[in-house]
């Protein structure tokens, strides 16, 4: 057997093709067992892992099978040289053209922010918000999590519908903070807004179906929808949000509405009782699903939030949506869906499909914190902060435009 040191692929590589021209050549015969690994790396000069690795090459292409305690032979069955003389396994990693599903086809990922240039002059970038950590939120989210560790219970495996003691602090978290009644058993714990958008367009979606966005919106909005070819409906957004009376006609025949009434992104606008009644009594009476995105509603100032589409529900109409990473940390990727009782095993179903469970340790990090009362405090101090550059901001802004 040939060493071929002169070339440029790696040492088990050069070893695995030497083997495999001796076994086509018909050096090697079938069943013929070859040398071991240490006499083979004796004889070539280089370490036994390098043998093993090309052994294990071989294998894995059909060329050799070992045998427990006997050694490594030469498969009866191996498979068919090329006639160009390329490995079976360079073939299977060549480059081809895959059949896509029309979802994979219409998903895109969205343009690096980074990559996005600014104009000239004196700029501030306000299209994608950032948010800072708090340093005592960090070091009261390690607390919790050492603490958890050093449970003698410490959890395993998550549960699809999320962790009941986060289930049950979310819940009370709401009834206080934004006066909404919700039964923990109405709660999915999912790994962020994304996820959730993915999961109503699963579950209530088919291909063509309409779809009614706010205008303007986030890009992921839009583009989640058109992902799962639905048609999507644009709704330019007012002094005081979506006015459905004025859409009603184009919006006909609509299987959801996504709003995003206590806090609109881009606009900021909050959407008064009035509209949110009036959405609630057309969704009632076309049989369609409003999604509820409760984008940044802990950080408003001076801005009190009407009743929660929610709240005001009698029909089972709203999904409520809502997310973790803007209010602690970004890294934190852990939001939850308040989901009609007629849709929850739908829901579940399809989260069992997609991930079994969100990250199971984070939700018990996240429920201590909830009910230790560390997660309002951070809250409080966040918007304390803020809210002088929210001033700032807004006094420029008049300054300049009126």
């Amino acid at each position: 057997m040939a060493n071929g040191r002169q070339h440029d692929e790696p040492m088990y590589a050069q070893i695995a093709e030497s083997v495999r021209r001796d076994i086509d050549a018909g050096r090697f015969q079938a069943r013929a067992r070859l040398p071991g690994s240490r006499s083979m790396a004796v004889a070539l000069g280089v370490s036994r892992t390098v043998v093993l690795m090309a052994y294990d090459q071989l294998e894995s292409e059909g060329y050799l099978e070992s045998r427990s305690g006997s050694g490594t032979y030469v498969s009866v069955r191996r498979p068919a040289r090329p006639a160009d003389g390329t490995p079976p396994a360079a073939q299977d990693e060549a480059p081809g053209r895959l059949r896509l599903s029309r979802l994979a086809q219409r998903a895109v990922l969205p343009a690096p922010e980074l990559d996005r240039p600014l104009p000239d002059g004196d700029v501030v970038d306000l299209a994608q918000p950032r948010v800072k950590s708090d340093p005592r939120s960090l070091k009261a989210w390690m607390h919790h999590l050492t603490a958890l560790l050093r449970r003698r219970d410490t959890p395993d495996f998550p549960e699809l519908q999320g962790v009941a003691g986060l289930r049950r602090a979310v819940a009370g978290y709401l009834s206080v903070e934004r006066a909404i009644e919700v039964d923990p058993d109405d709660i999915l714990i999912v790994s962020g807004a994304q996820q959730a958008r993915d999961f109503i367009a699963r579950v209530l979606l088919d291909e063509g179906d309409g779809v009614g966005v706010e205008e303007p919106c986030h890009w992921s909005v839009r583009h989640t929808y058109e992902a799962m070819g639905a048609r999507v409906m644009p709704c330019p957004v007012g002094p005081d949000g979506i006015d459905i009376e004025r859409h009603a006609a184009a919006l006909e025949g609509v299987r959801l509405v996504n709003v995003s009434p206590s806090f609109q992104f881009p606009t900021g606008v909050v959407m008064p009782e009035e509209r949110r009644r009036a959405l609630l009594r057309w969704a009632g009476a076309h049989e369609a699903c409003l999604v509820e995105d409760d984008f940044d509603c802990e950080h408003r100032f001076g801005v009190r939030s009407p009743p929660s589409l929610w709240s005001l529900d009698r029909r089972g109409r709203v999904i409520h949506v809502s997310s973790f990473a803007r209010s602690m940390f970004p890294a934190l990727q852990l939001g939850y869906m308040l989901v009609p009782r007629s849709l929850r095993e739908q829901f579940l179903a399809v989260k069992w499909l997609a991930d079994r469970g969100s990250m199971s340790m984070q939700q018990h990090v996240l429920a201590a914190c909830i009910g230790s009362g560390q997660y309002l405090r951070d809250l409080r101090r966040i918007a304390h902060r803020l809210a002088p550059r929210h001033r700032a901001l807004h006094d420029a802004l008049r300054a300049r435009l009126g």
